[in-house]
């Protein structure tokens, strides 16, 4: 896994010294047609019938999640919805008003993290910088 070295400000107290920190540097994003692409090469299924799979399961995944549902992805870990909500004095204020900041959270399962245990890290130069103002961007 390939990382760069950023120079952050501390959010907190502006007047602390900048520091540098590691940063995932990610290669191109691999789509459901790839991904379907690879499963077809090492199956007995059509790349067809891959793709409608994956596509169906992927449209399917927002009417569990809404439903309130865990949706638990083998040994991959387990999908479900997050939120926050505003603070109110009296229990009775709480309403579905309260509540934003929806995320969907995937919590990996154990033997998938175990995966990464050997993980290799190296560093590489980033071509351009994303800002100079001392954050390093996002």
């Amino acid at each position: 896994m390939n990382y760069s070295v950023v120079k952050r400000l501390n959010p907190i107290d502006k007047d602390a010294e900048a520091l540098y920190y590691a940063q995932p540097v990610w290669g191109s994003e691999v789509g459901l047609r790839t991904i379907a692409q690879q499963i077809s090469k090492y199956s007995t299924l059509t790349l067809a019938d891959v793709s409608a799979v994956l596509a169906s399961f992927v449209e399917m995944l927002p009417m569990w999640l809404k439903e309130g549902h865990s949706i638990r992805l083998g040994n991959f870990g387990i999908l479900r919805l997050t939120f926050k909500s505003d603070g109110k004095t009296k229990e009775e204020e709480v309403t579905g008003n309260s509540i934003n900041h929806v995320r969907v959270v995937l919590r990996g399962c154990r033997e998938f993290k175990n995966e990464f245990n050997d993980l290799h890290f190296e560093k590489v130069a980033v071509a351009a910088k994303k800002s100079d103002d001392g954050q390093g961007g996002d």
